[in-house]
């Protein structure tokens, strides 16, 4: 039975009409990308509410079983790709999500740590962006709001997962949805080639 990488998105959600990362999802699934034999990918986008970290994404890993997680989102006032090497425990409960609703608890788990690695190599997934021509940097903050809290509710599940913030793809002087698309591949690429590899190169 073949493996599964399990790549995500996220809808639009207040502030946000049009989130890259939909689009990216969509055209990703469209034309799933080459994986080695034994590997294959499934596509999801998620509702950027607070209940999914309870319904959906619970649903999708118990489907898919995934042997690795990989997210992407938007960060608007970003201007490259970021991927993001932690969660932080940490929740906005200013900012309403997609339907609405706040979150009245500020952090994501009373008895938990104040940051959880991401477990997917961020050097091995930078490098794999940068070599499909576009700029690509770490970041060591995901943010308070969904990205983040999906980040540390994957990690928490026991998954090798990753979270990869992406802008707008009408920043000026920024990569388009063609760029982004791009970089997408060649970071789900990357993890499905790390996957098994005896030198480890799949986790940090």
């Amino acid at each position: 039975m073949a493996r599964t990488l399990l790549v995500t998105g996220f809808g639009s959600f207040p502030g946000v009409s049009a989130n890259p990362s939909e689009a990216v999802i969509r055209r990703l699934a469209e034309t799933p990308p080459q994986l080695p034999e034994g590997m294959r990918s499934a596509f999801a986008v998620l509702p950027v509410t607070w209940t999914m970290l309870e319904e959906t994404l619970p649903e999708l890993c118990e489907r898919h079983a995934p042997a690795a997680v990989l997210h992407f989102g938007v960060a608007s006032k970003r201007r490259m790709i970021c991927v993001e090497a932690r969660a932080r425990n940490r929740a906005s409960i200013d900012r309403p999500d997609a339907s609405g609703q706040h979150r009245l608890d500020p952090m994501l788990d009373r008895n938990g740590p104040a940051a959880r690695p991401s477990t997917l190599s961020s050097a091995r997934l930078i490098a794999a962006i940068r070599a499909s021509g576009v700029a690509a940097r770490r970041s060591d903050d995901a943010g308070d709001y969904l990205c983040n809290a999906t980040l540390w509710r994957s990690l928490i599940a026991g998954f090798p997962a990753s979270f990869i913030h992406l802008p707008n793809a009408d920043t000026p002087g920024g990569p388009d949805v063609a760029d982004l698309e791009r970089a997408a591949r060649a970071a789900i690429t990357a993890v499905a080639e790390g996957i098994g590899a005896k030198e480890g190169g799949l986790t940090r």
